[in-house]
């Protein structure tokens, strides 16, 4: 990985080392052994050891394991993102190394709690987790400096908007924020709750569609449109490809969060499928126009502030406003400064899908301020014109019926615009300019 702008980059991220793998650490440490409650009985030391040592595995399982490897997938990141230029494998050595001995700490200090349950495969995942994080990365400054000198819409691979959208959409489909509740009746594993969901599913689904979805669906498909324009395709054909893999992609994410026992809703698939189409349509037919039009700095505006307005959707929804003061004052008083509180509180695929929405959807607006920053440093410098976007949405969620204030959205998100800037400055990309204006 090199750093076109040593001075500055380097330096800032060298500051930035140590307290941002101490923050990261205390994260870790707060997921891991909280609520702890020592029992140093050695009998019952000797039992949870060598349960930990013959884990048997359950399906709960494997909700807890995707979890430790997005938990641990940001110790790799972080370590990534902060090491020194230049030193890329090494970087990604240490990472795992680091990464596996903080979850033998953590399991080890588990074996002395009656109230947390160490294993085996949750080593596994923490340390694959680490390598997760640590790869992607790596893999993402190779991929975008890989696509640095093609033809560009906005001064970088439009890959990086459409690759993230679609991992967003993808985890919104498969595990809907107001759709989490398990069909009645679902048990057994995996293939006997998507039995069961099928035989449940009901018609009458089909004329209750989630109309919100449409509008934060659709960029999906006008994004992969551009993606494809990039790489040589036609707009028909780019257009063709993408409305035929969003219909083979939404219809099997509706019917796999079968898996996980949620219903099947008809009225979700066609707004999905609709939505992706739409957008992927639309493209083809204005991309052109709009590229003639608008140029340079003025198209990286307005693809930055149109980008930041689909981003307030995603937050606001349902778009229903909360005005009630004794509701509000539940949300202002709850420990919403708690890093992962929410998380922990429930033991659902929902609490890994709504990180991996809230990072990958603000990965292309830091990748964006990357190339073209709003001032060169300072207040509104690197990527934090990102993070007071992620401020403001979130504060706004106090207002919103059916949504809550939670700091871990707020870090969730600014990790995304961090990365996203730091890919694209470690991948080499030029600077297009100082401000957008």
């Amino acid at each position: 990985m090199n750093d076109p702008v040593p001075g500055r980059v380097s330096a800032a991220l060298a500051r930035a080392r140590a307290p941002a793998r101490l923050a990261y650490l205390a994260i870790l440490l707060l997921a891991t052994l909280s609520a702890l409650r020592l029992d140093l009985d050695p009998a019952a030391i000797a039992d949870r050891l060598r349960r930990a040592l013959h884990p048997e595995p359950s399906g709960s399982d494997i909700v807890d394991g995707a979890r430790n490897v997005v938990l641990f997938a940001g110790w790799g990141l972080v370590w990534m993102v902060t090491a020194a230029p230049g030193r890329a494998r090494r970087a990604l050595v240490e990472a795992v190394v680091t990464g596996g001995a903080l979850s033998l700490l953590v399991e080890g200090c588990q074996l002395l709690s009656d109230t947390r349950t160490p294993s085996l495969l949750d080593l596994a995942t923490n340390t694959g987790g680490s390598l997760l994080g640590a790869l992607l990365l790596a893999a993402g400054v190779i991929a975008v400096a890989g696509l640095g000198g093609a033809r560009s819409f906005v001064g970088l691979p439009t890959a990086i908007f459409a690759t993230s959208y679609a991992i967003a959409v993808s985890a919104d489909a498969f595990v809907p924020l107001f759709r989490q509740e398990l069909q009645i009746g679902v048990a057994g594993g995996p293939s006997d709750r998507i039995g069961t969901v099928l035989s449940a599913f009901r018609w009458d689904t089909v004329a209750d569609p989630p109309v919100a979805d449409f509008l934060l669906f659709l960029p999906a498909g006008a994004l992969a449109v551009a993606a494809l324009r990039e790489h040589g395709h036609p707009y028909t054909l780019s257009a063709l490809l993408v409305v035929a893999g969003g219909v083979v992609a939404m219809s099997g994410l509706e019917v796999l969060h079968g898996a996980l026992g949620i219903a099947i809703h008809g009225g979700a698939l066609w707004v999905h499928v609709a939505a992706v189409s739409a957008g992927a349509l639309a493209a083809a037919r204005w991309l052109p126009g709009f590229t003639r039009a608008a140029r340079g700095a003025r198209r990286a505006r307005h693809v930055t502030s149109a980008y930041a307005g689909v981003l307030a959707l995603w937050a606001l929804r349902p778009y229903a406003p909360e005005l009630g003061v004794d509701a509000l004052l539940d949300k202002l008083t709850s420990p919403w400064w708690v890093p992962l509180r929410s998380l922990g509180m429930t033991r659902t695929m929902f609490s890994v899908v709504d990180v991996f929405g809230g990072f990958f959807l603000y990965l292309p607006l830091g990748a964006m301020l990357a190339v073209w920053p709003l001032r060169a440093r300072g207040l509104l410098g690197w990527c934090l014109p990102a993070v007071y976007l992620a401020v403001v949405t979130e504060l706004a969620q106090i207002f919103v019926r059916s949504r809550m204030l939670d700091v871990t959205d707020l870090l969730v998100q600014a990790a995304g615009a961090a990365v996203g800037w730091v890919v694209v400055r470690r991948a080499g990309l030029p600077v297009r300019g100082v401000q957008l204006d």
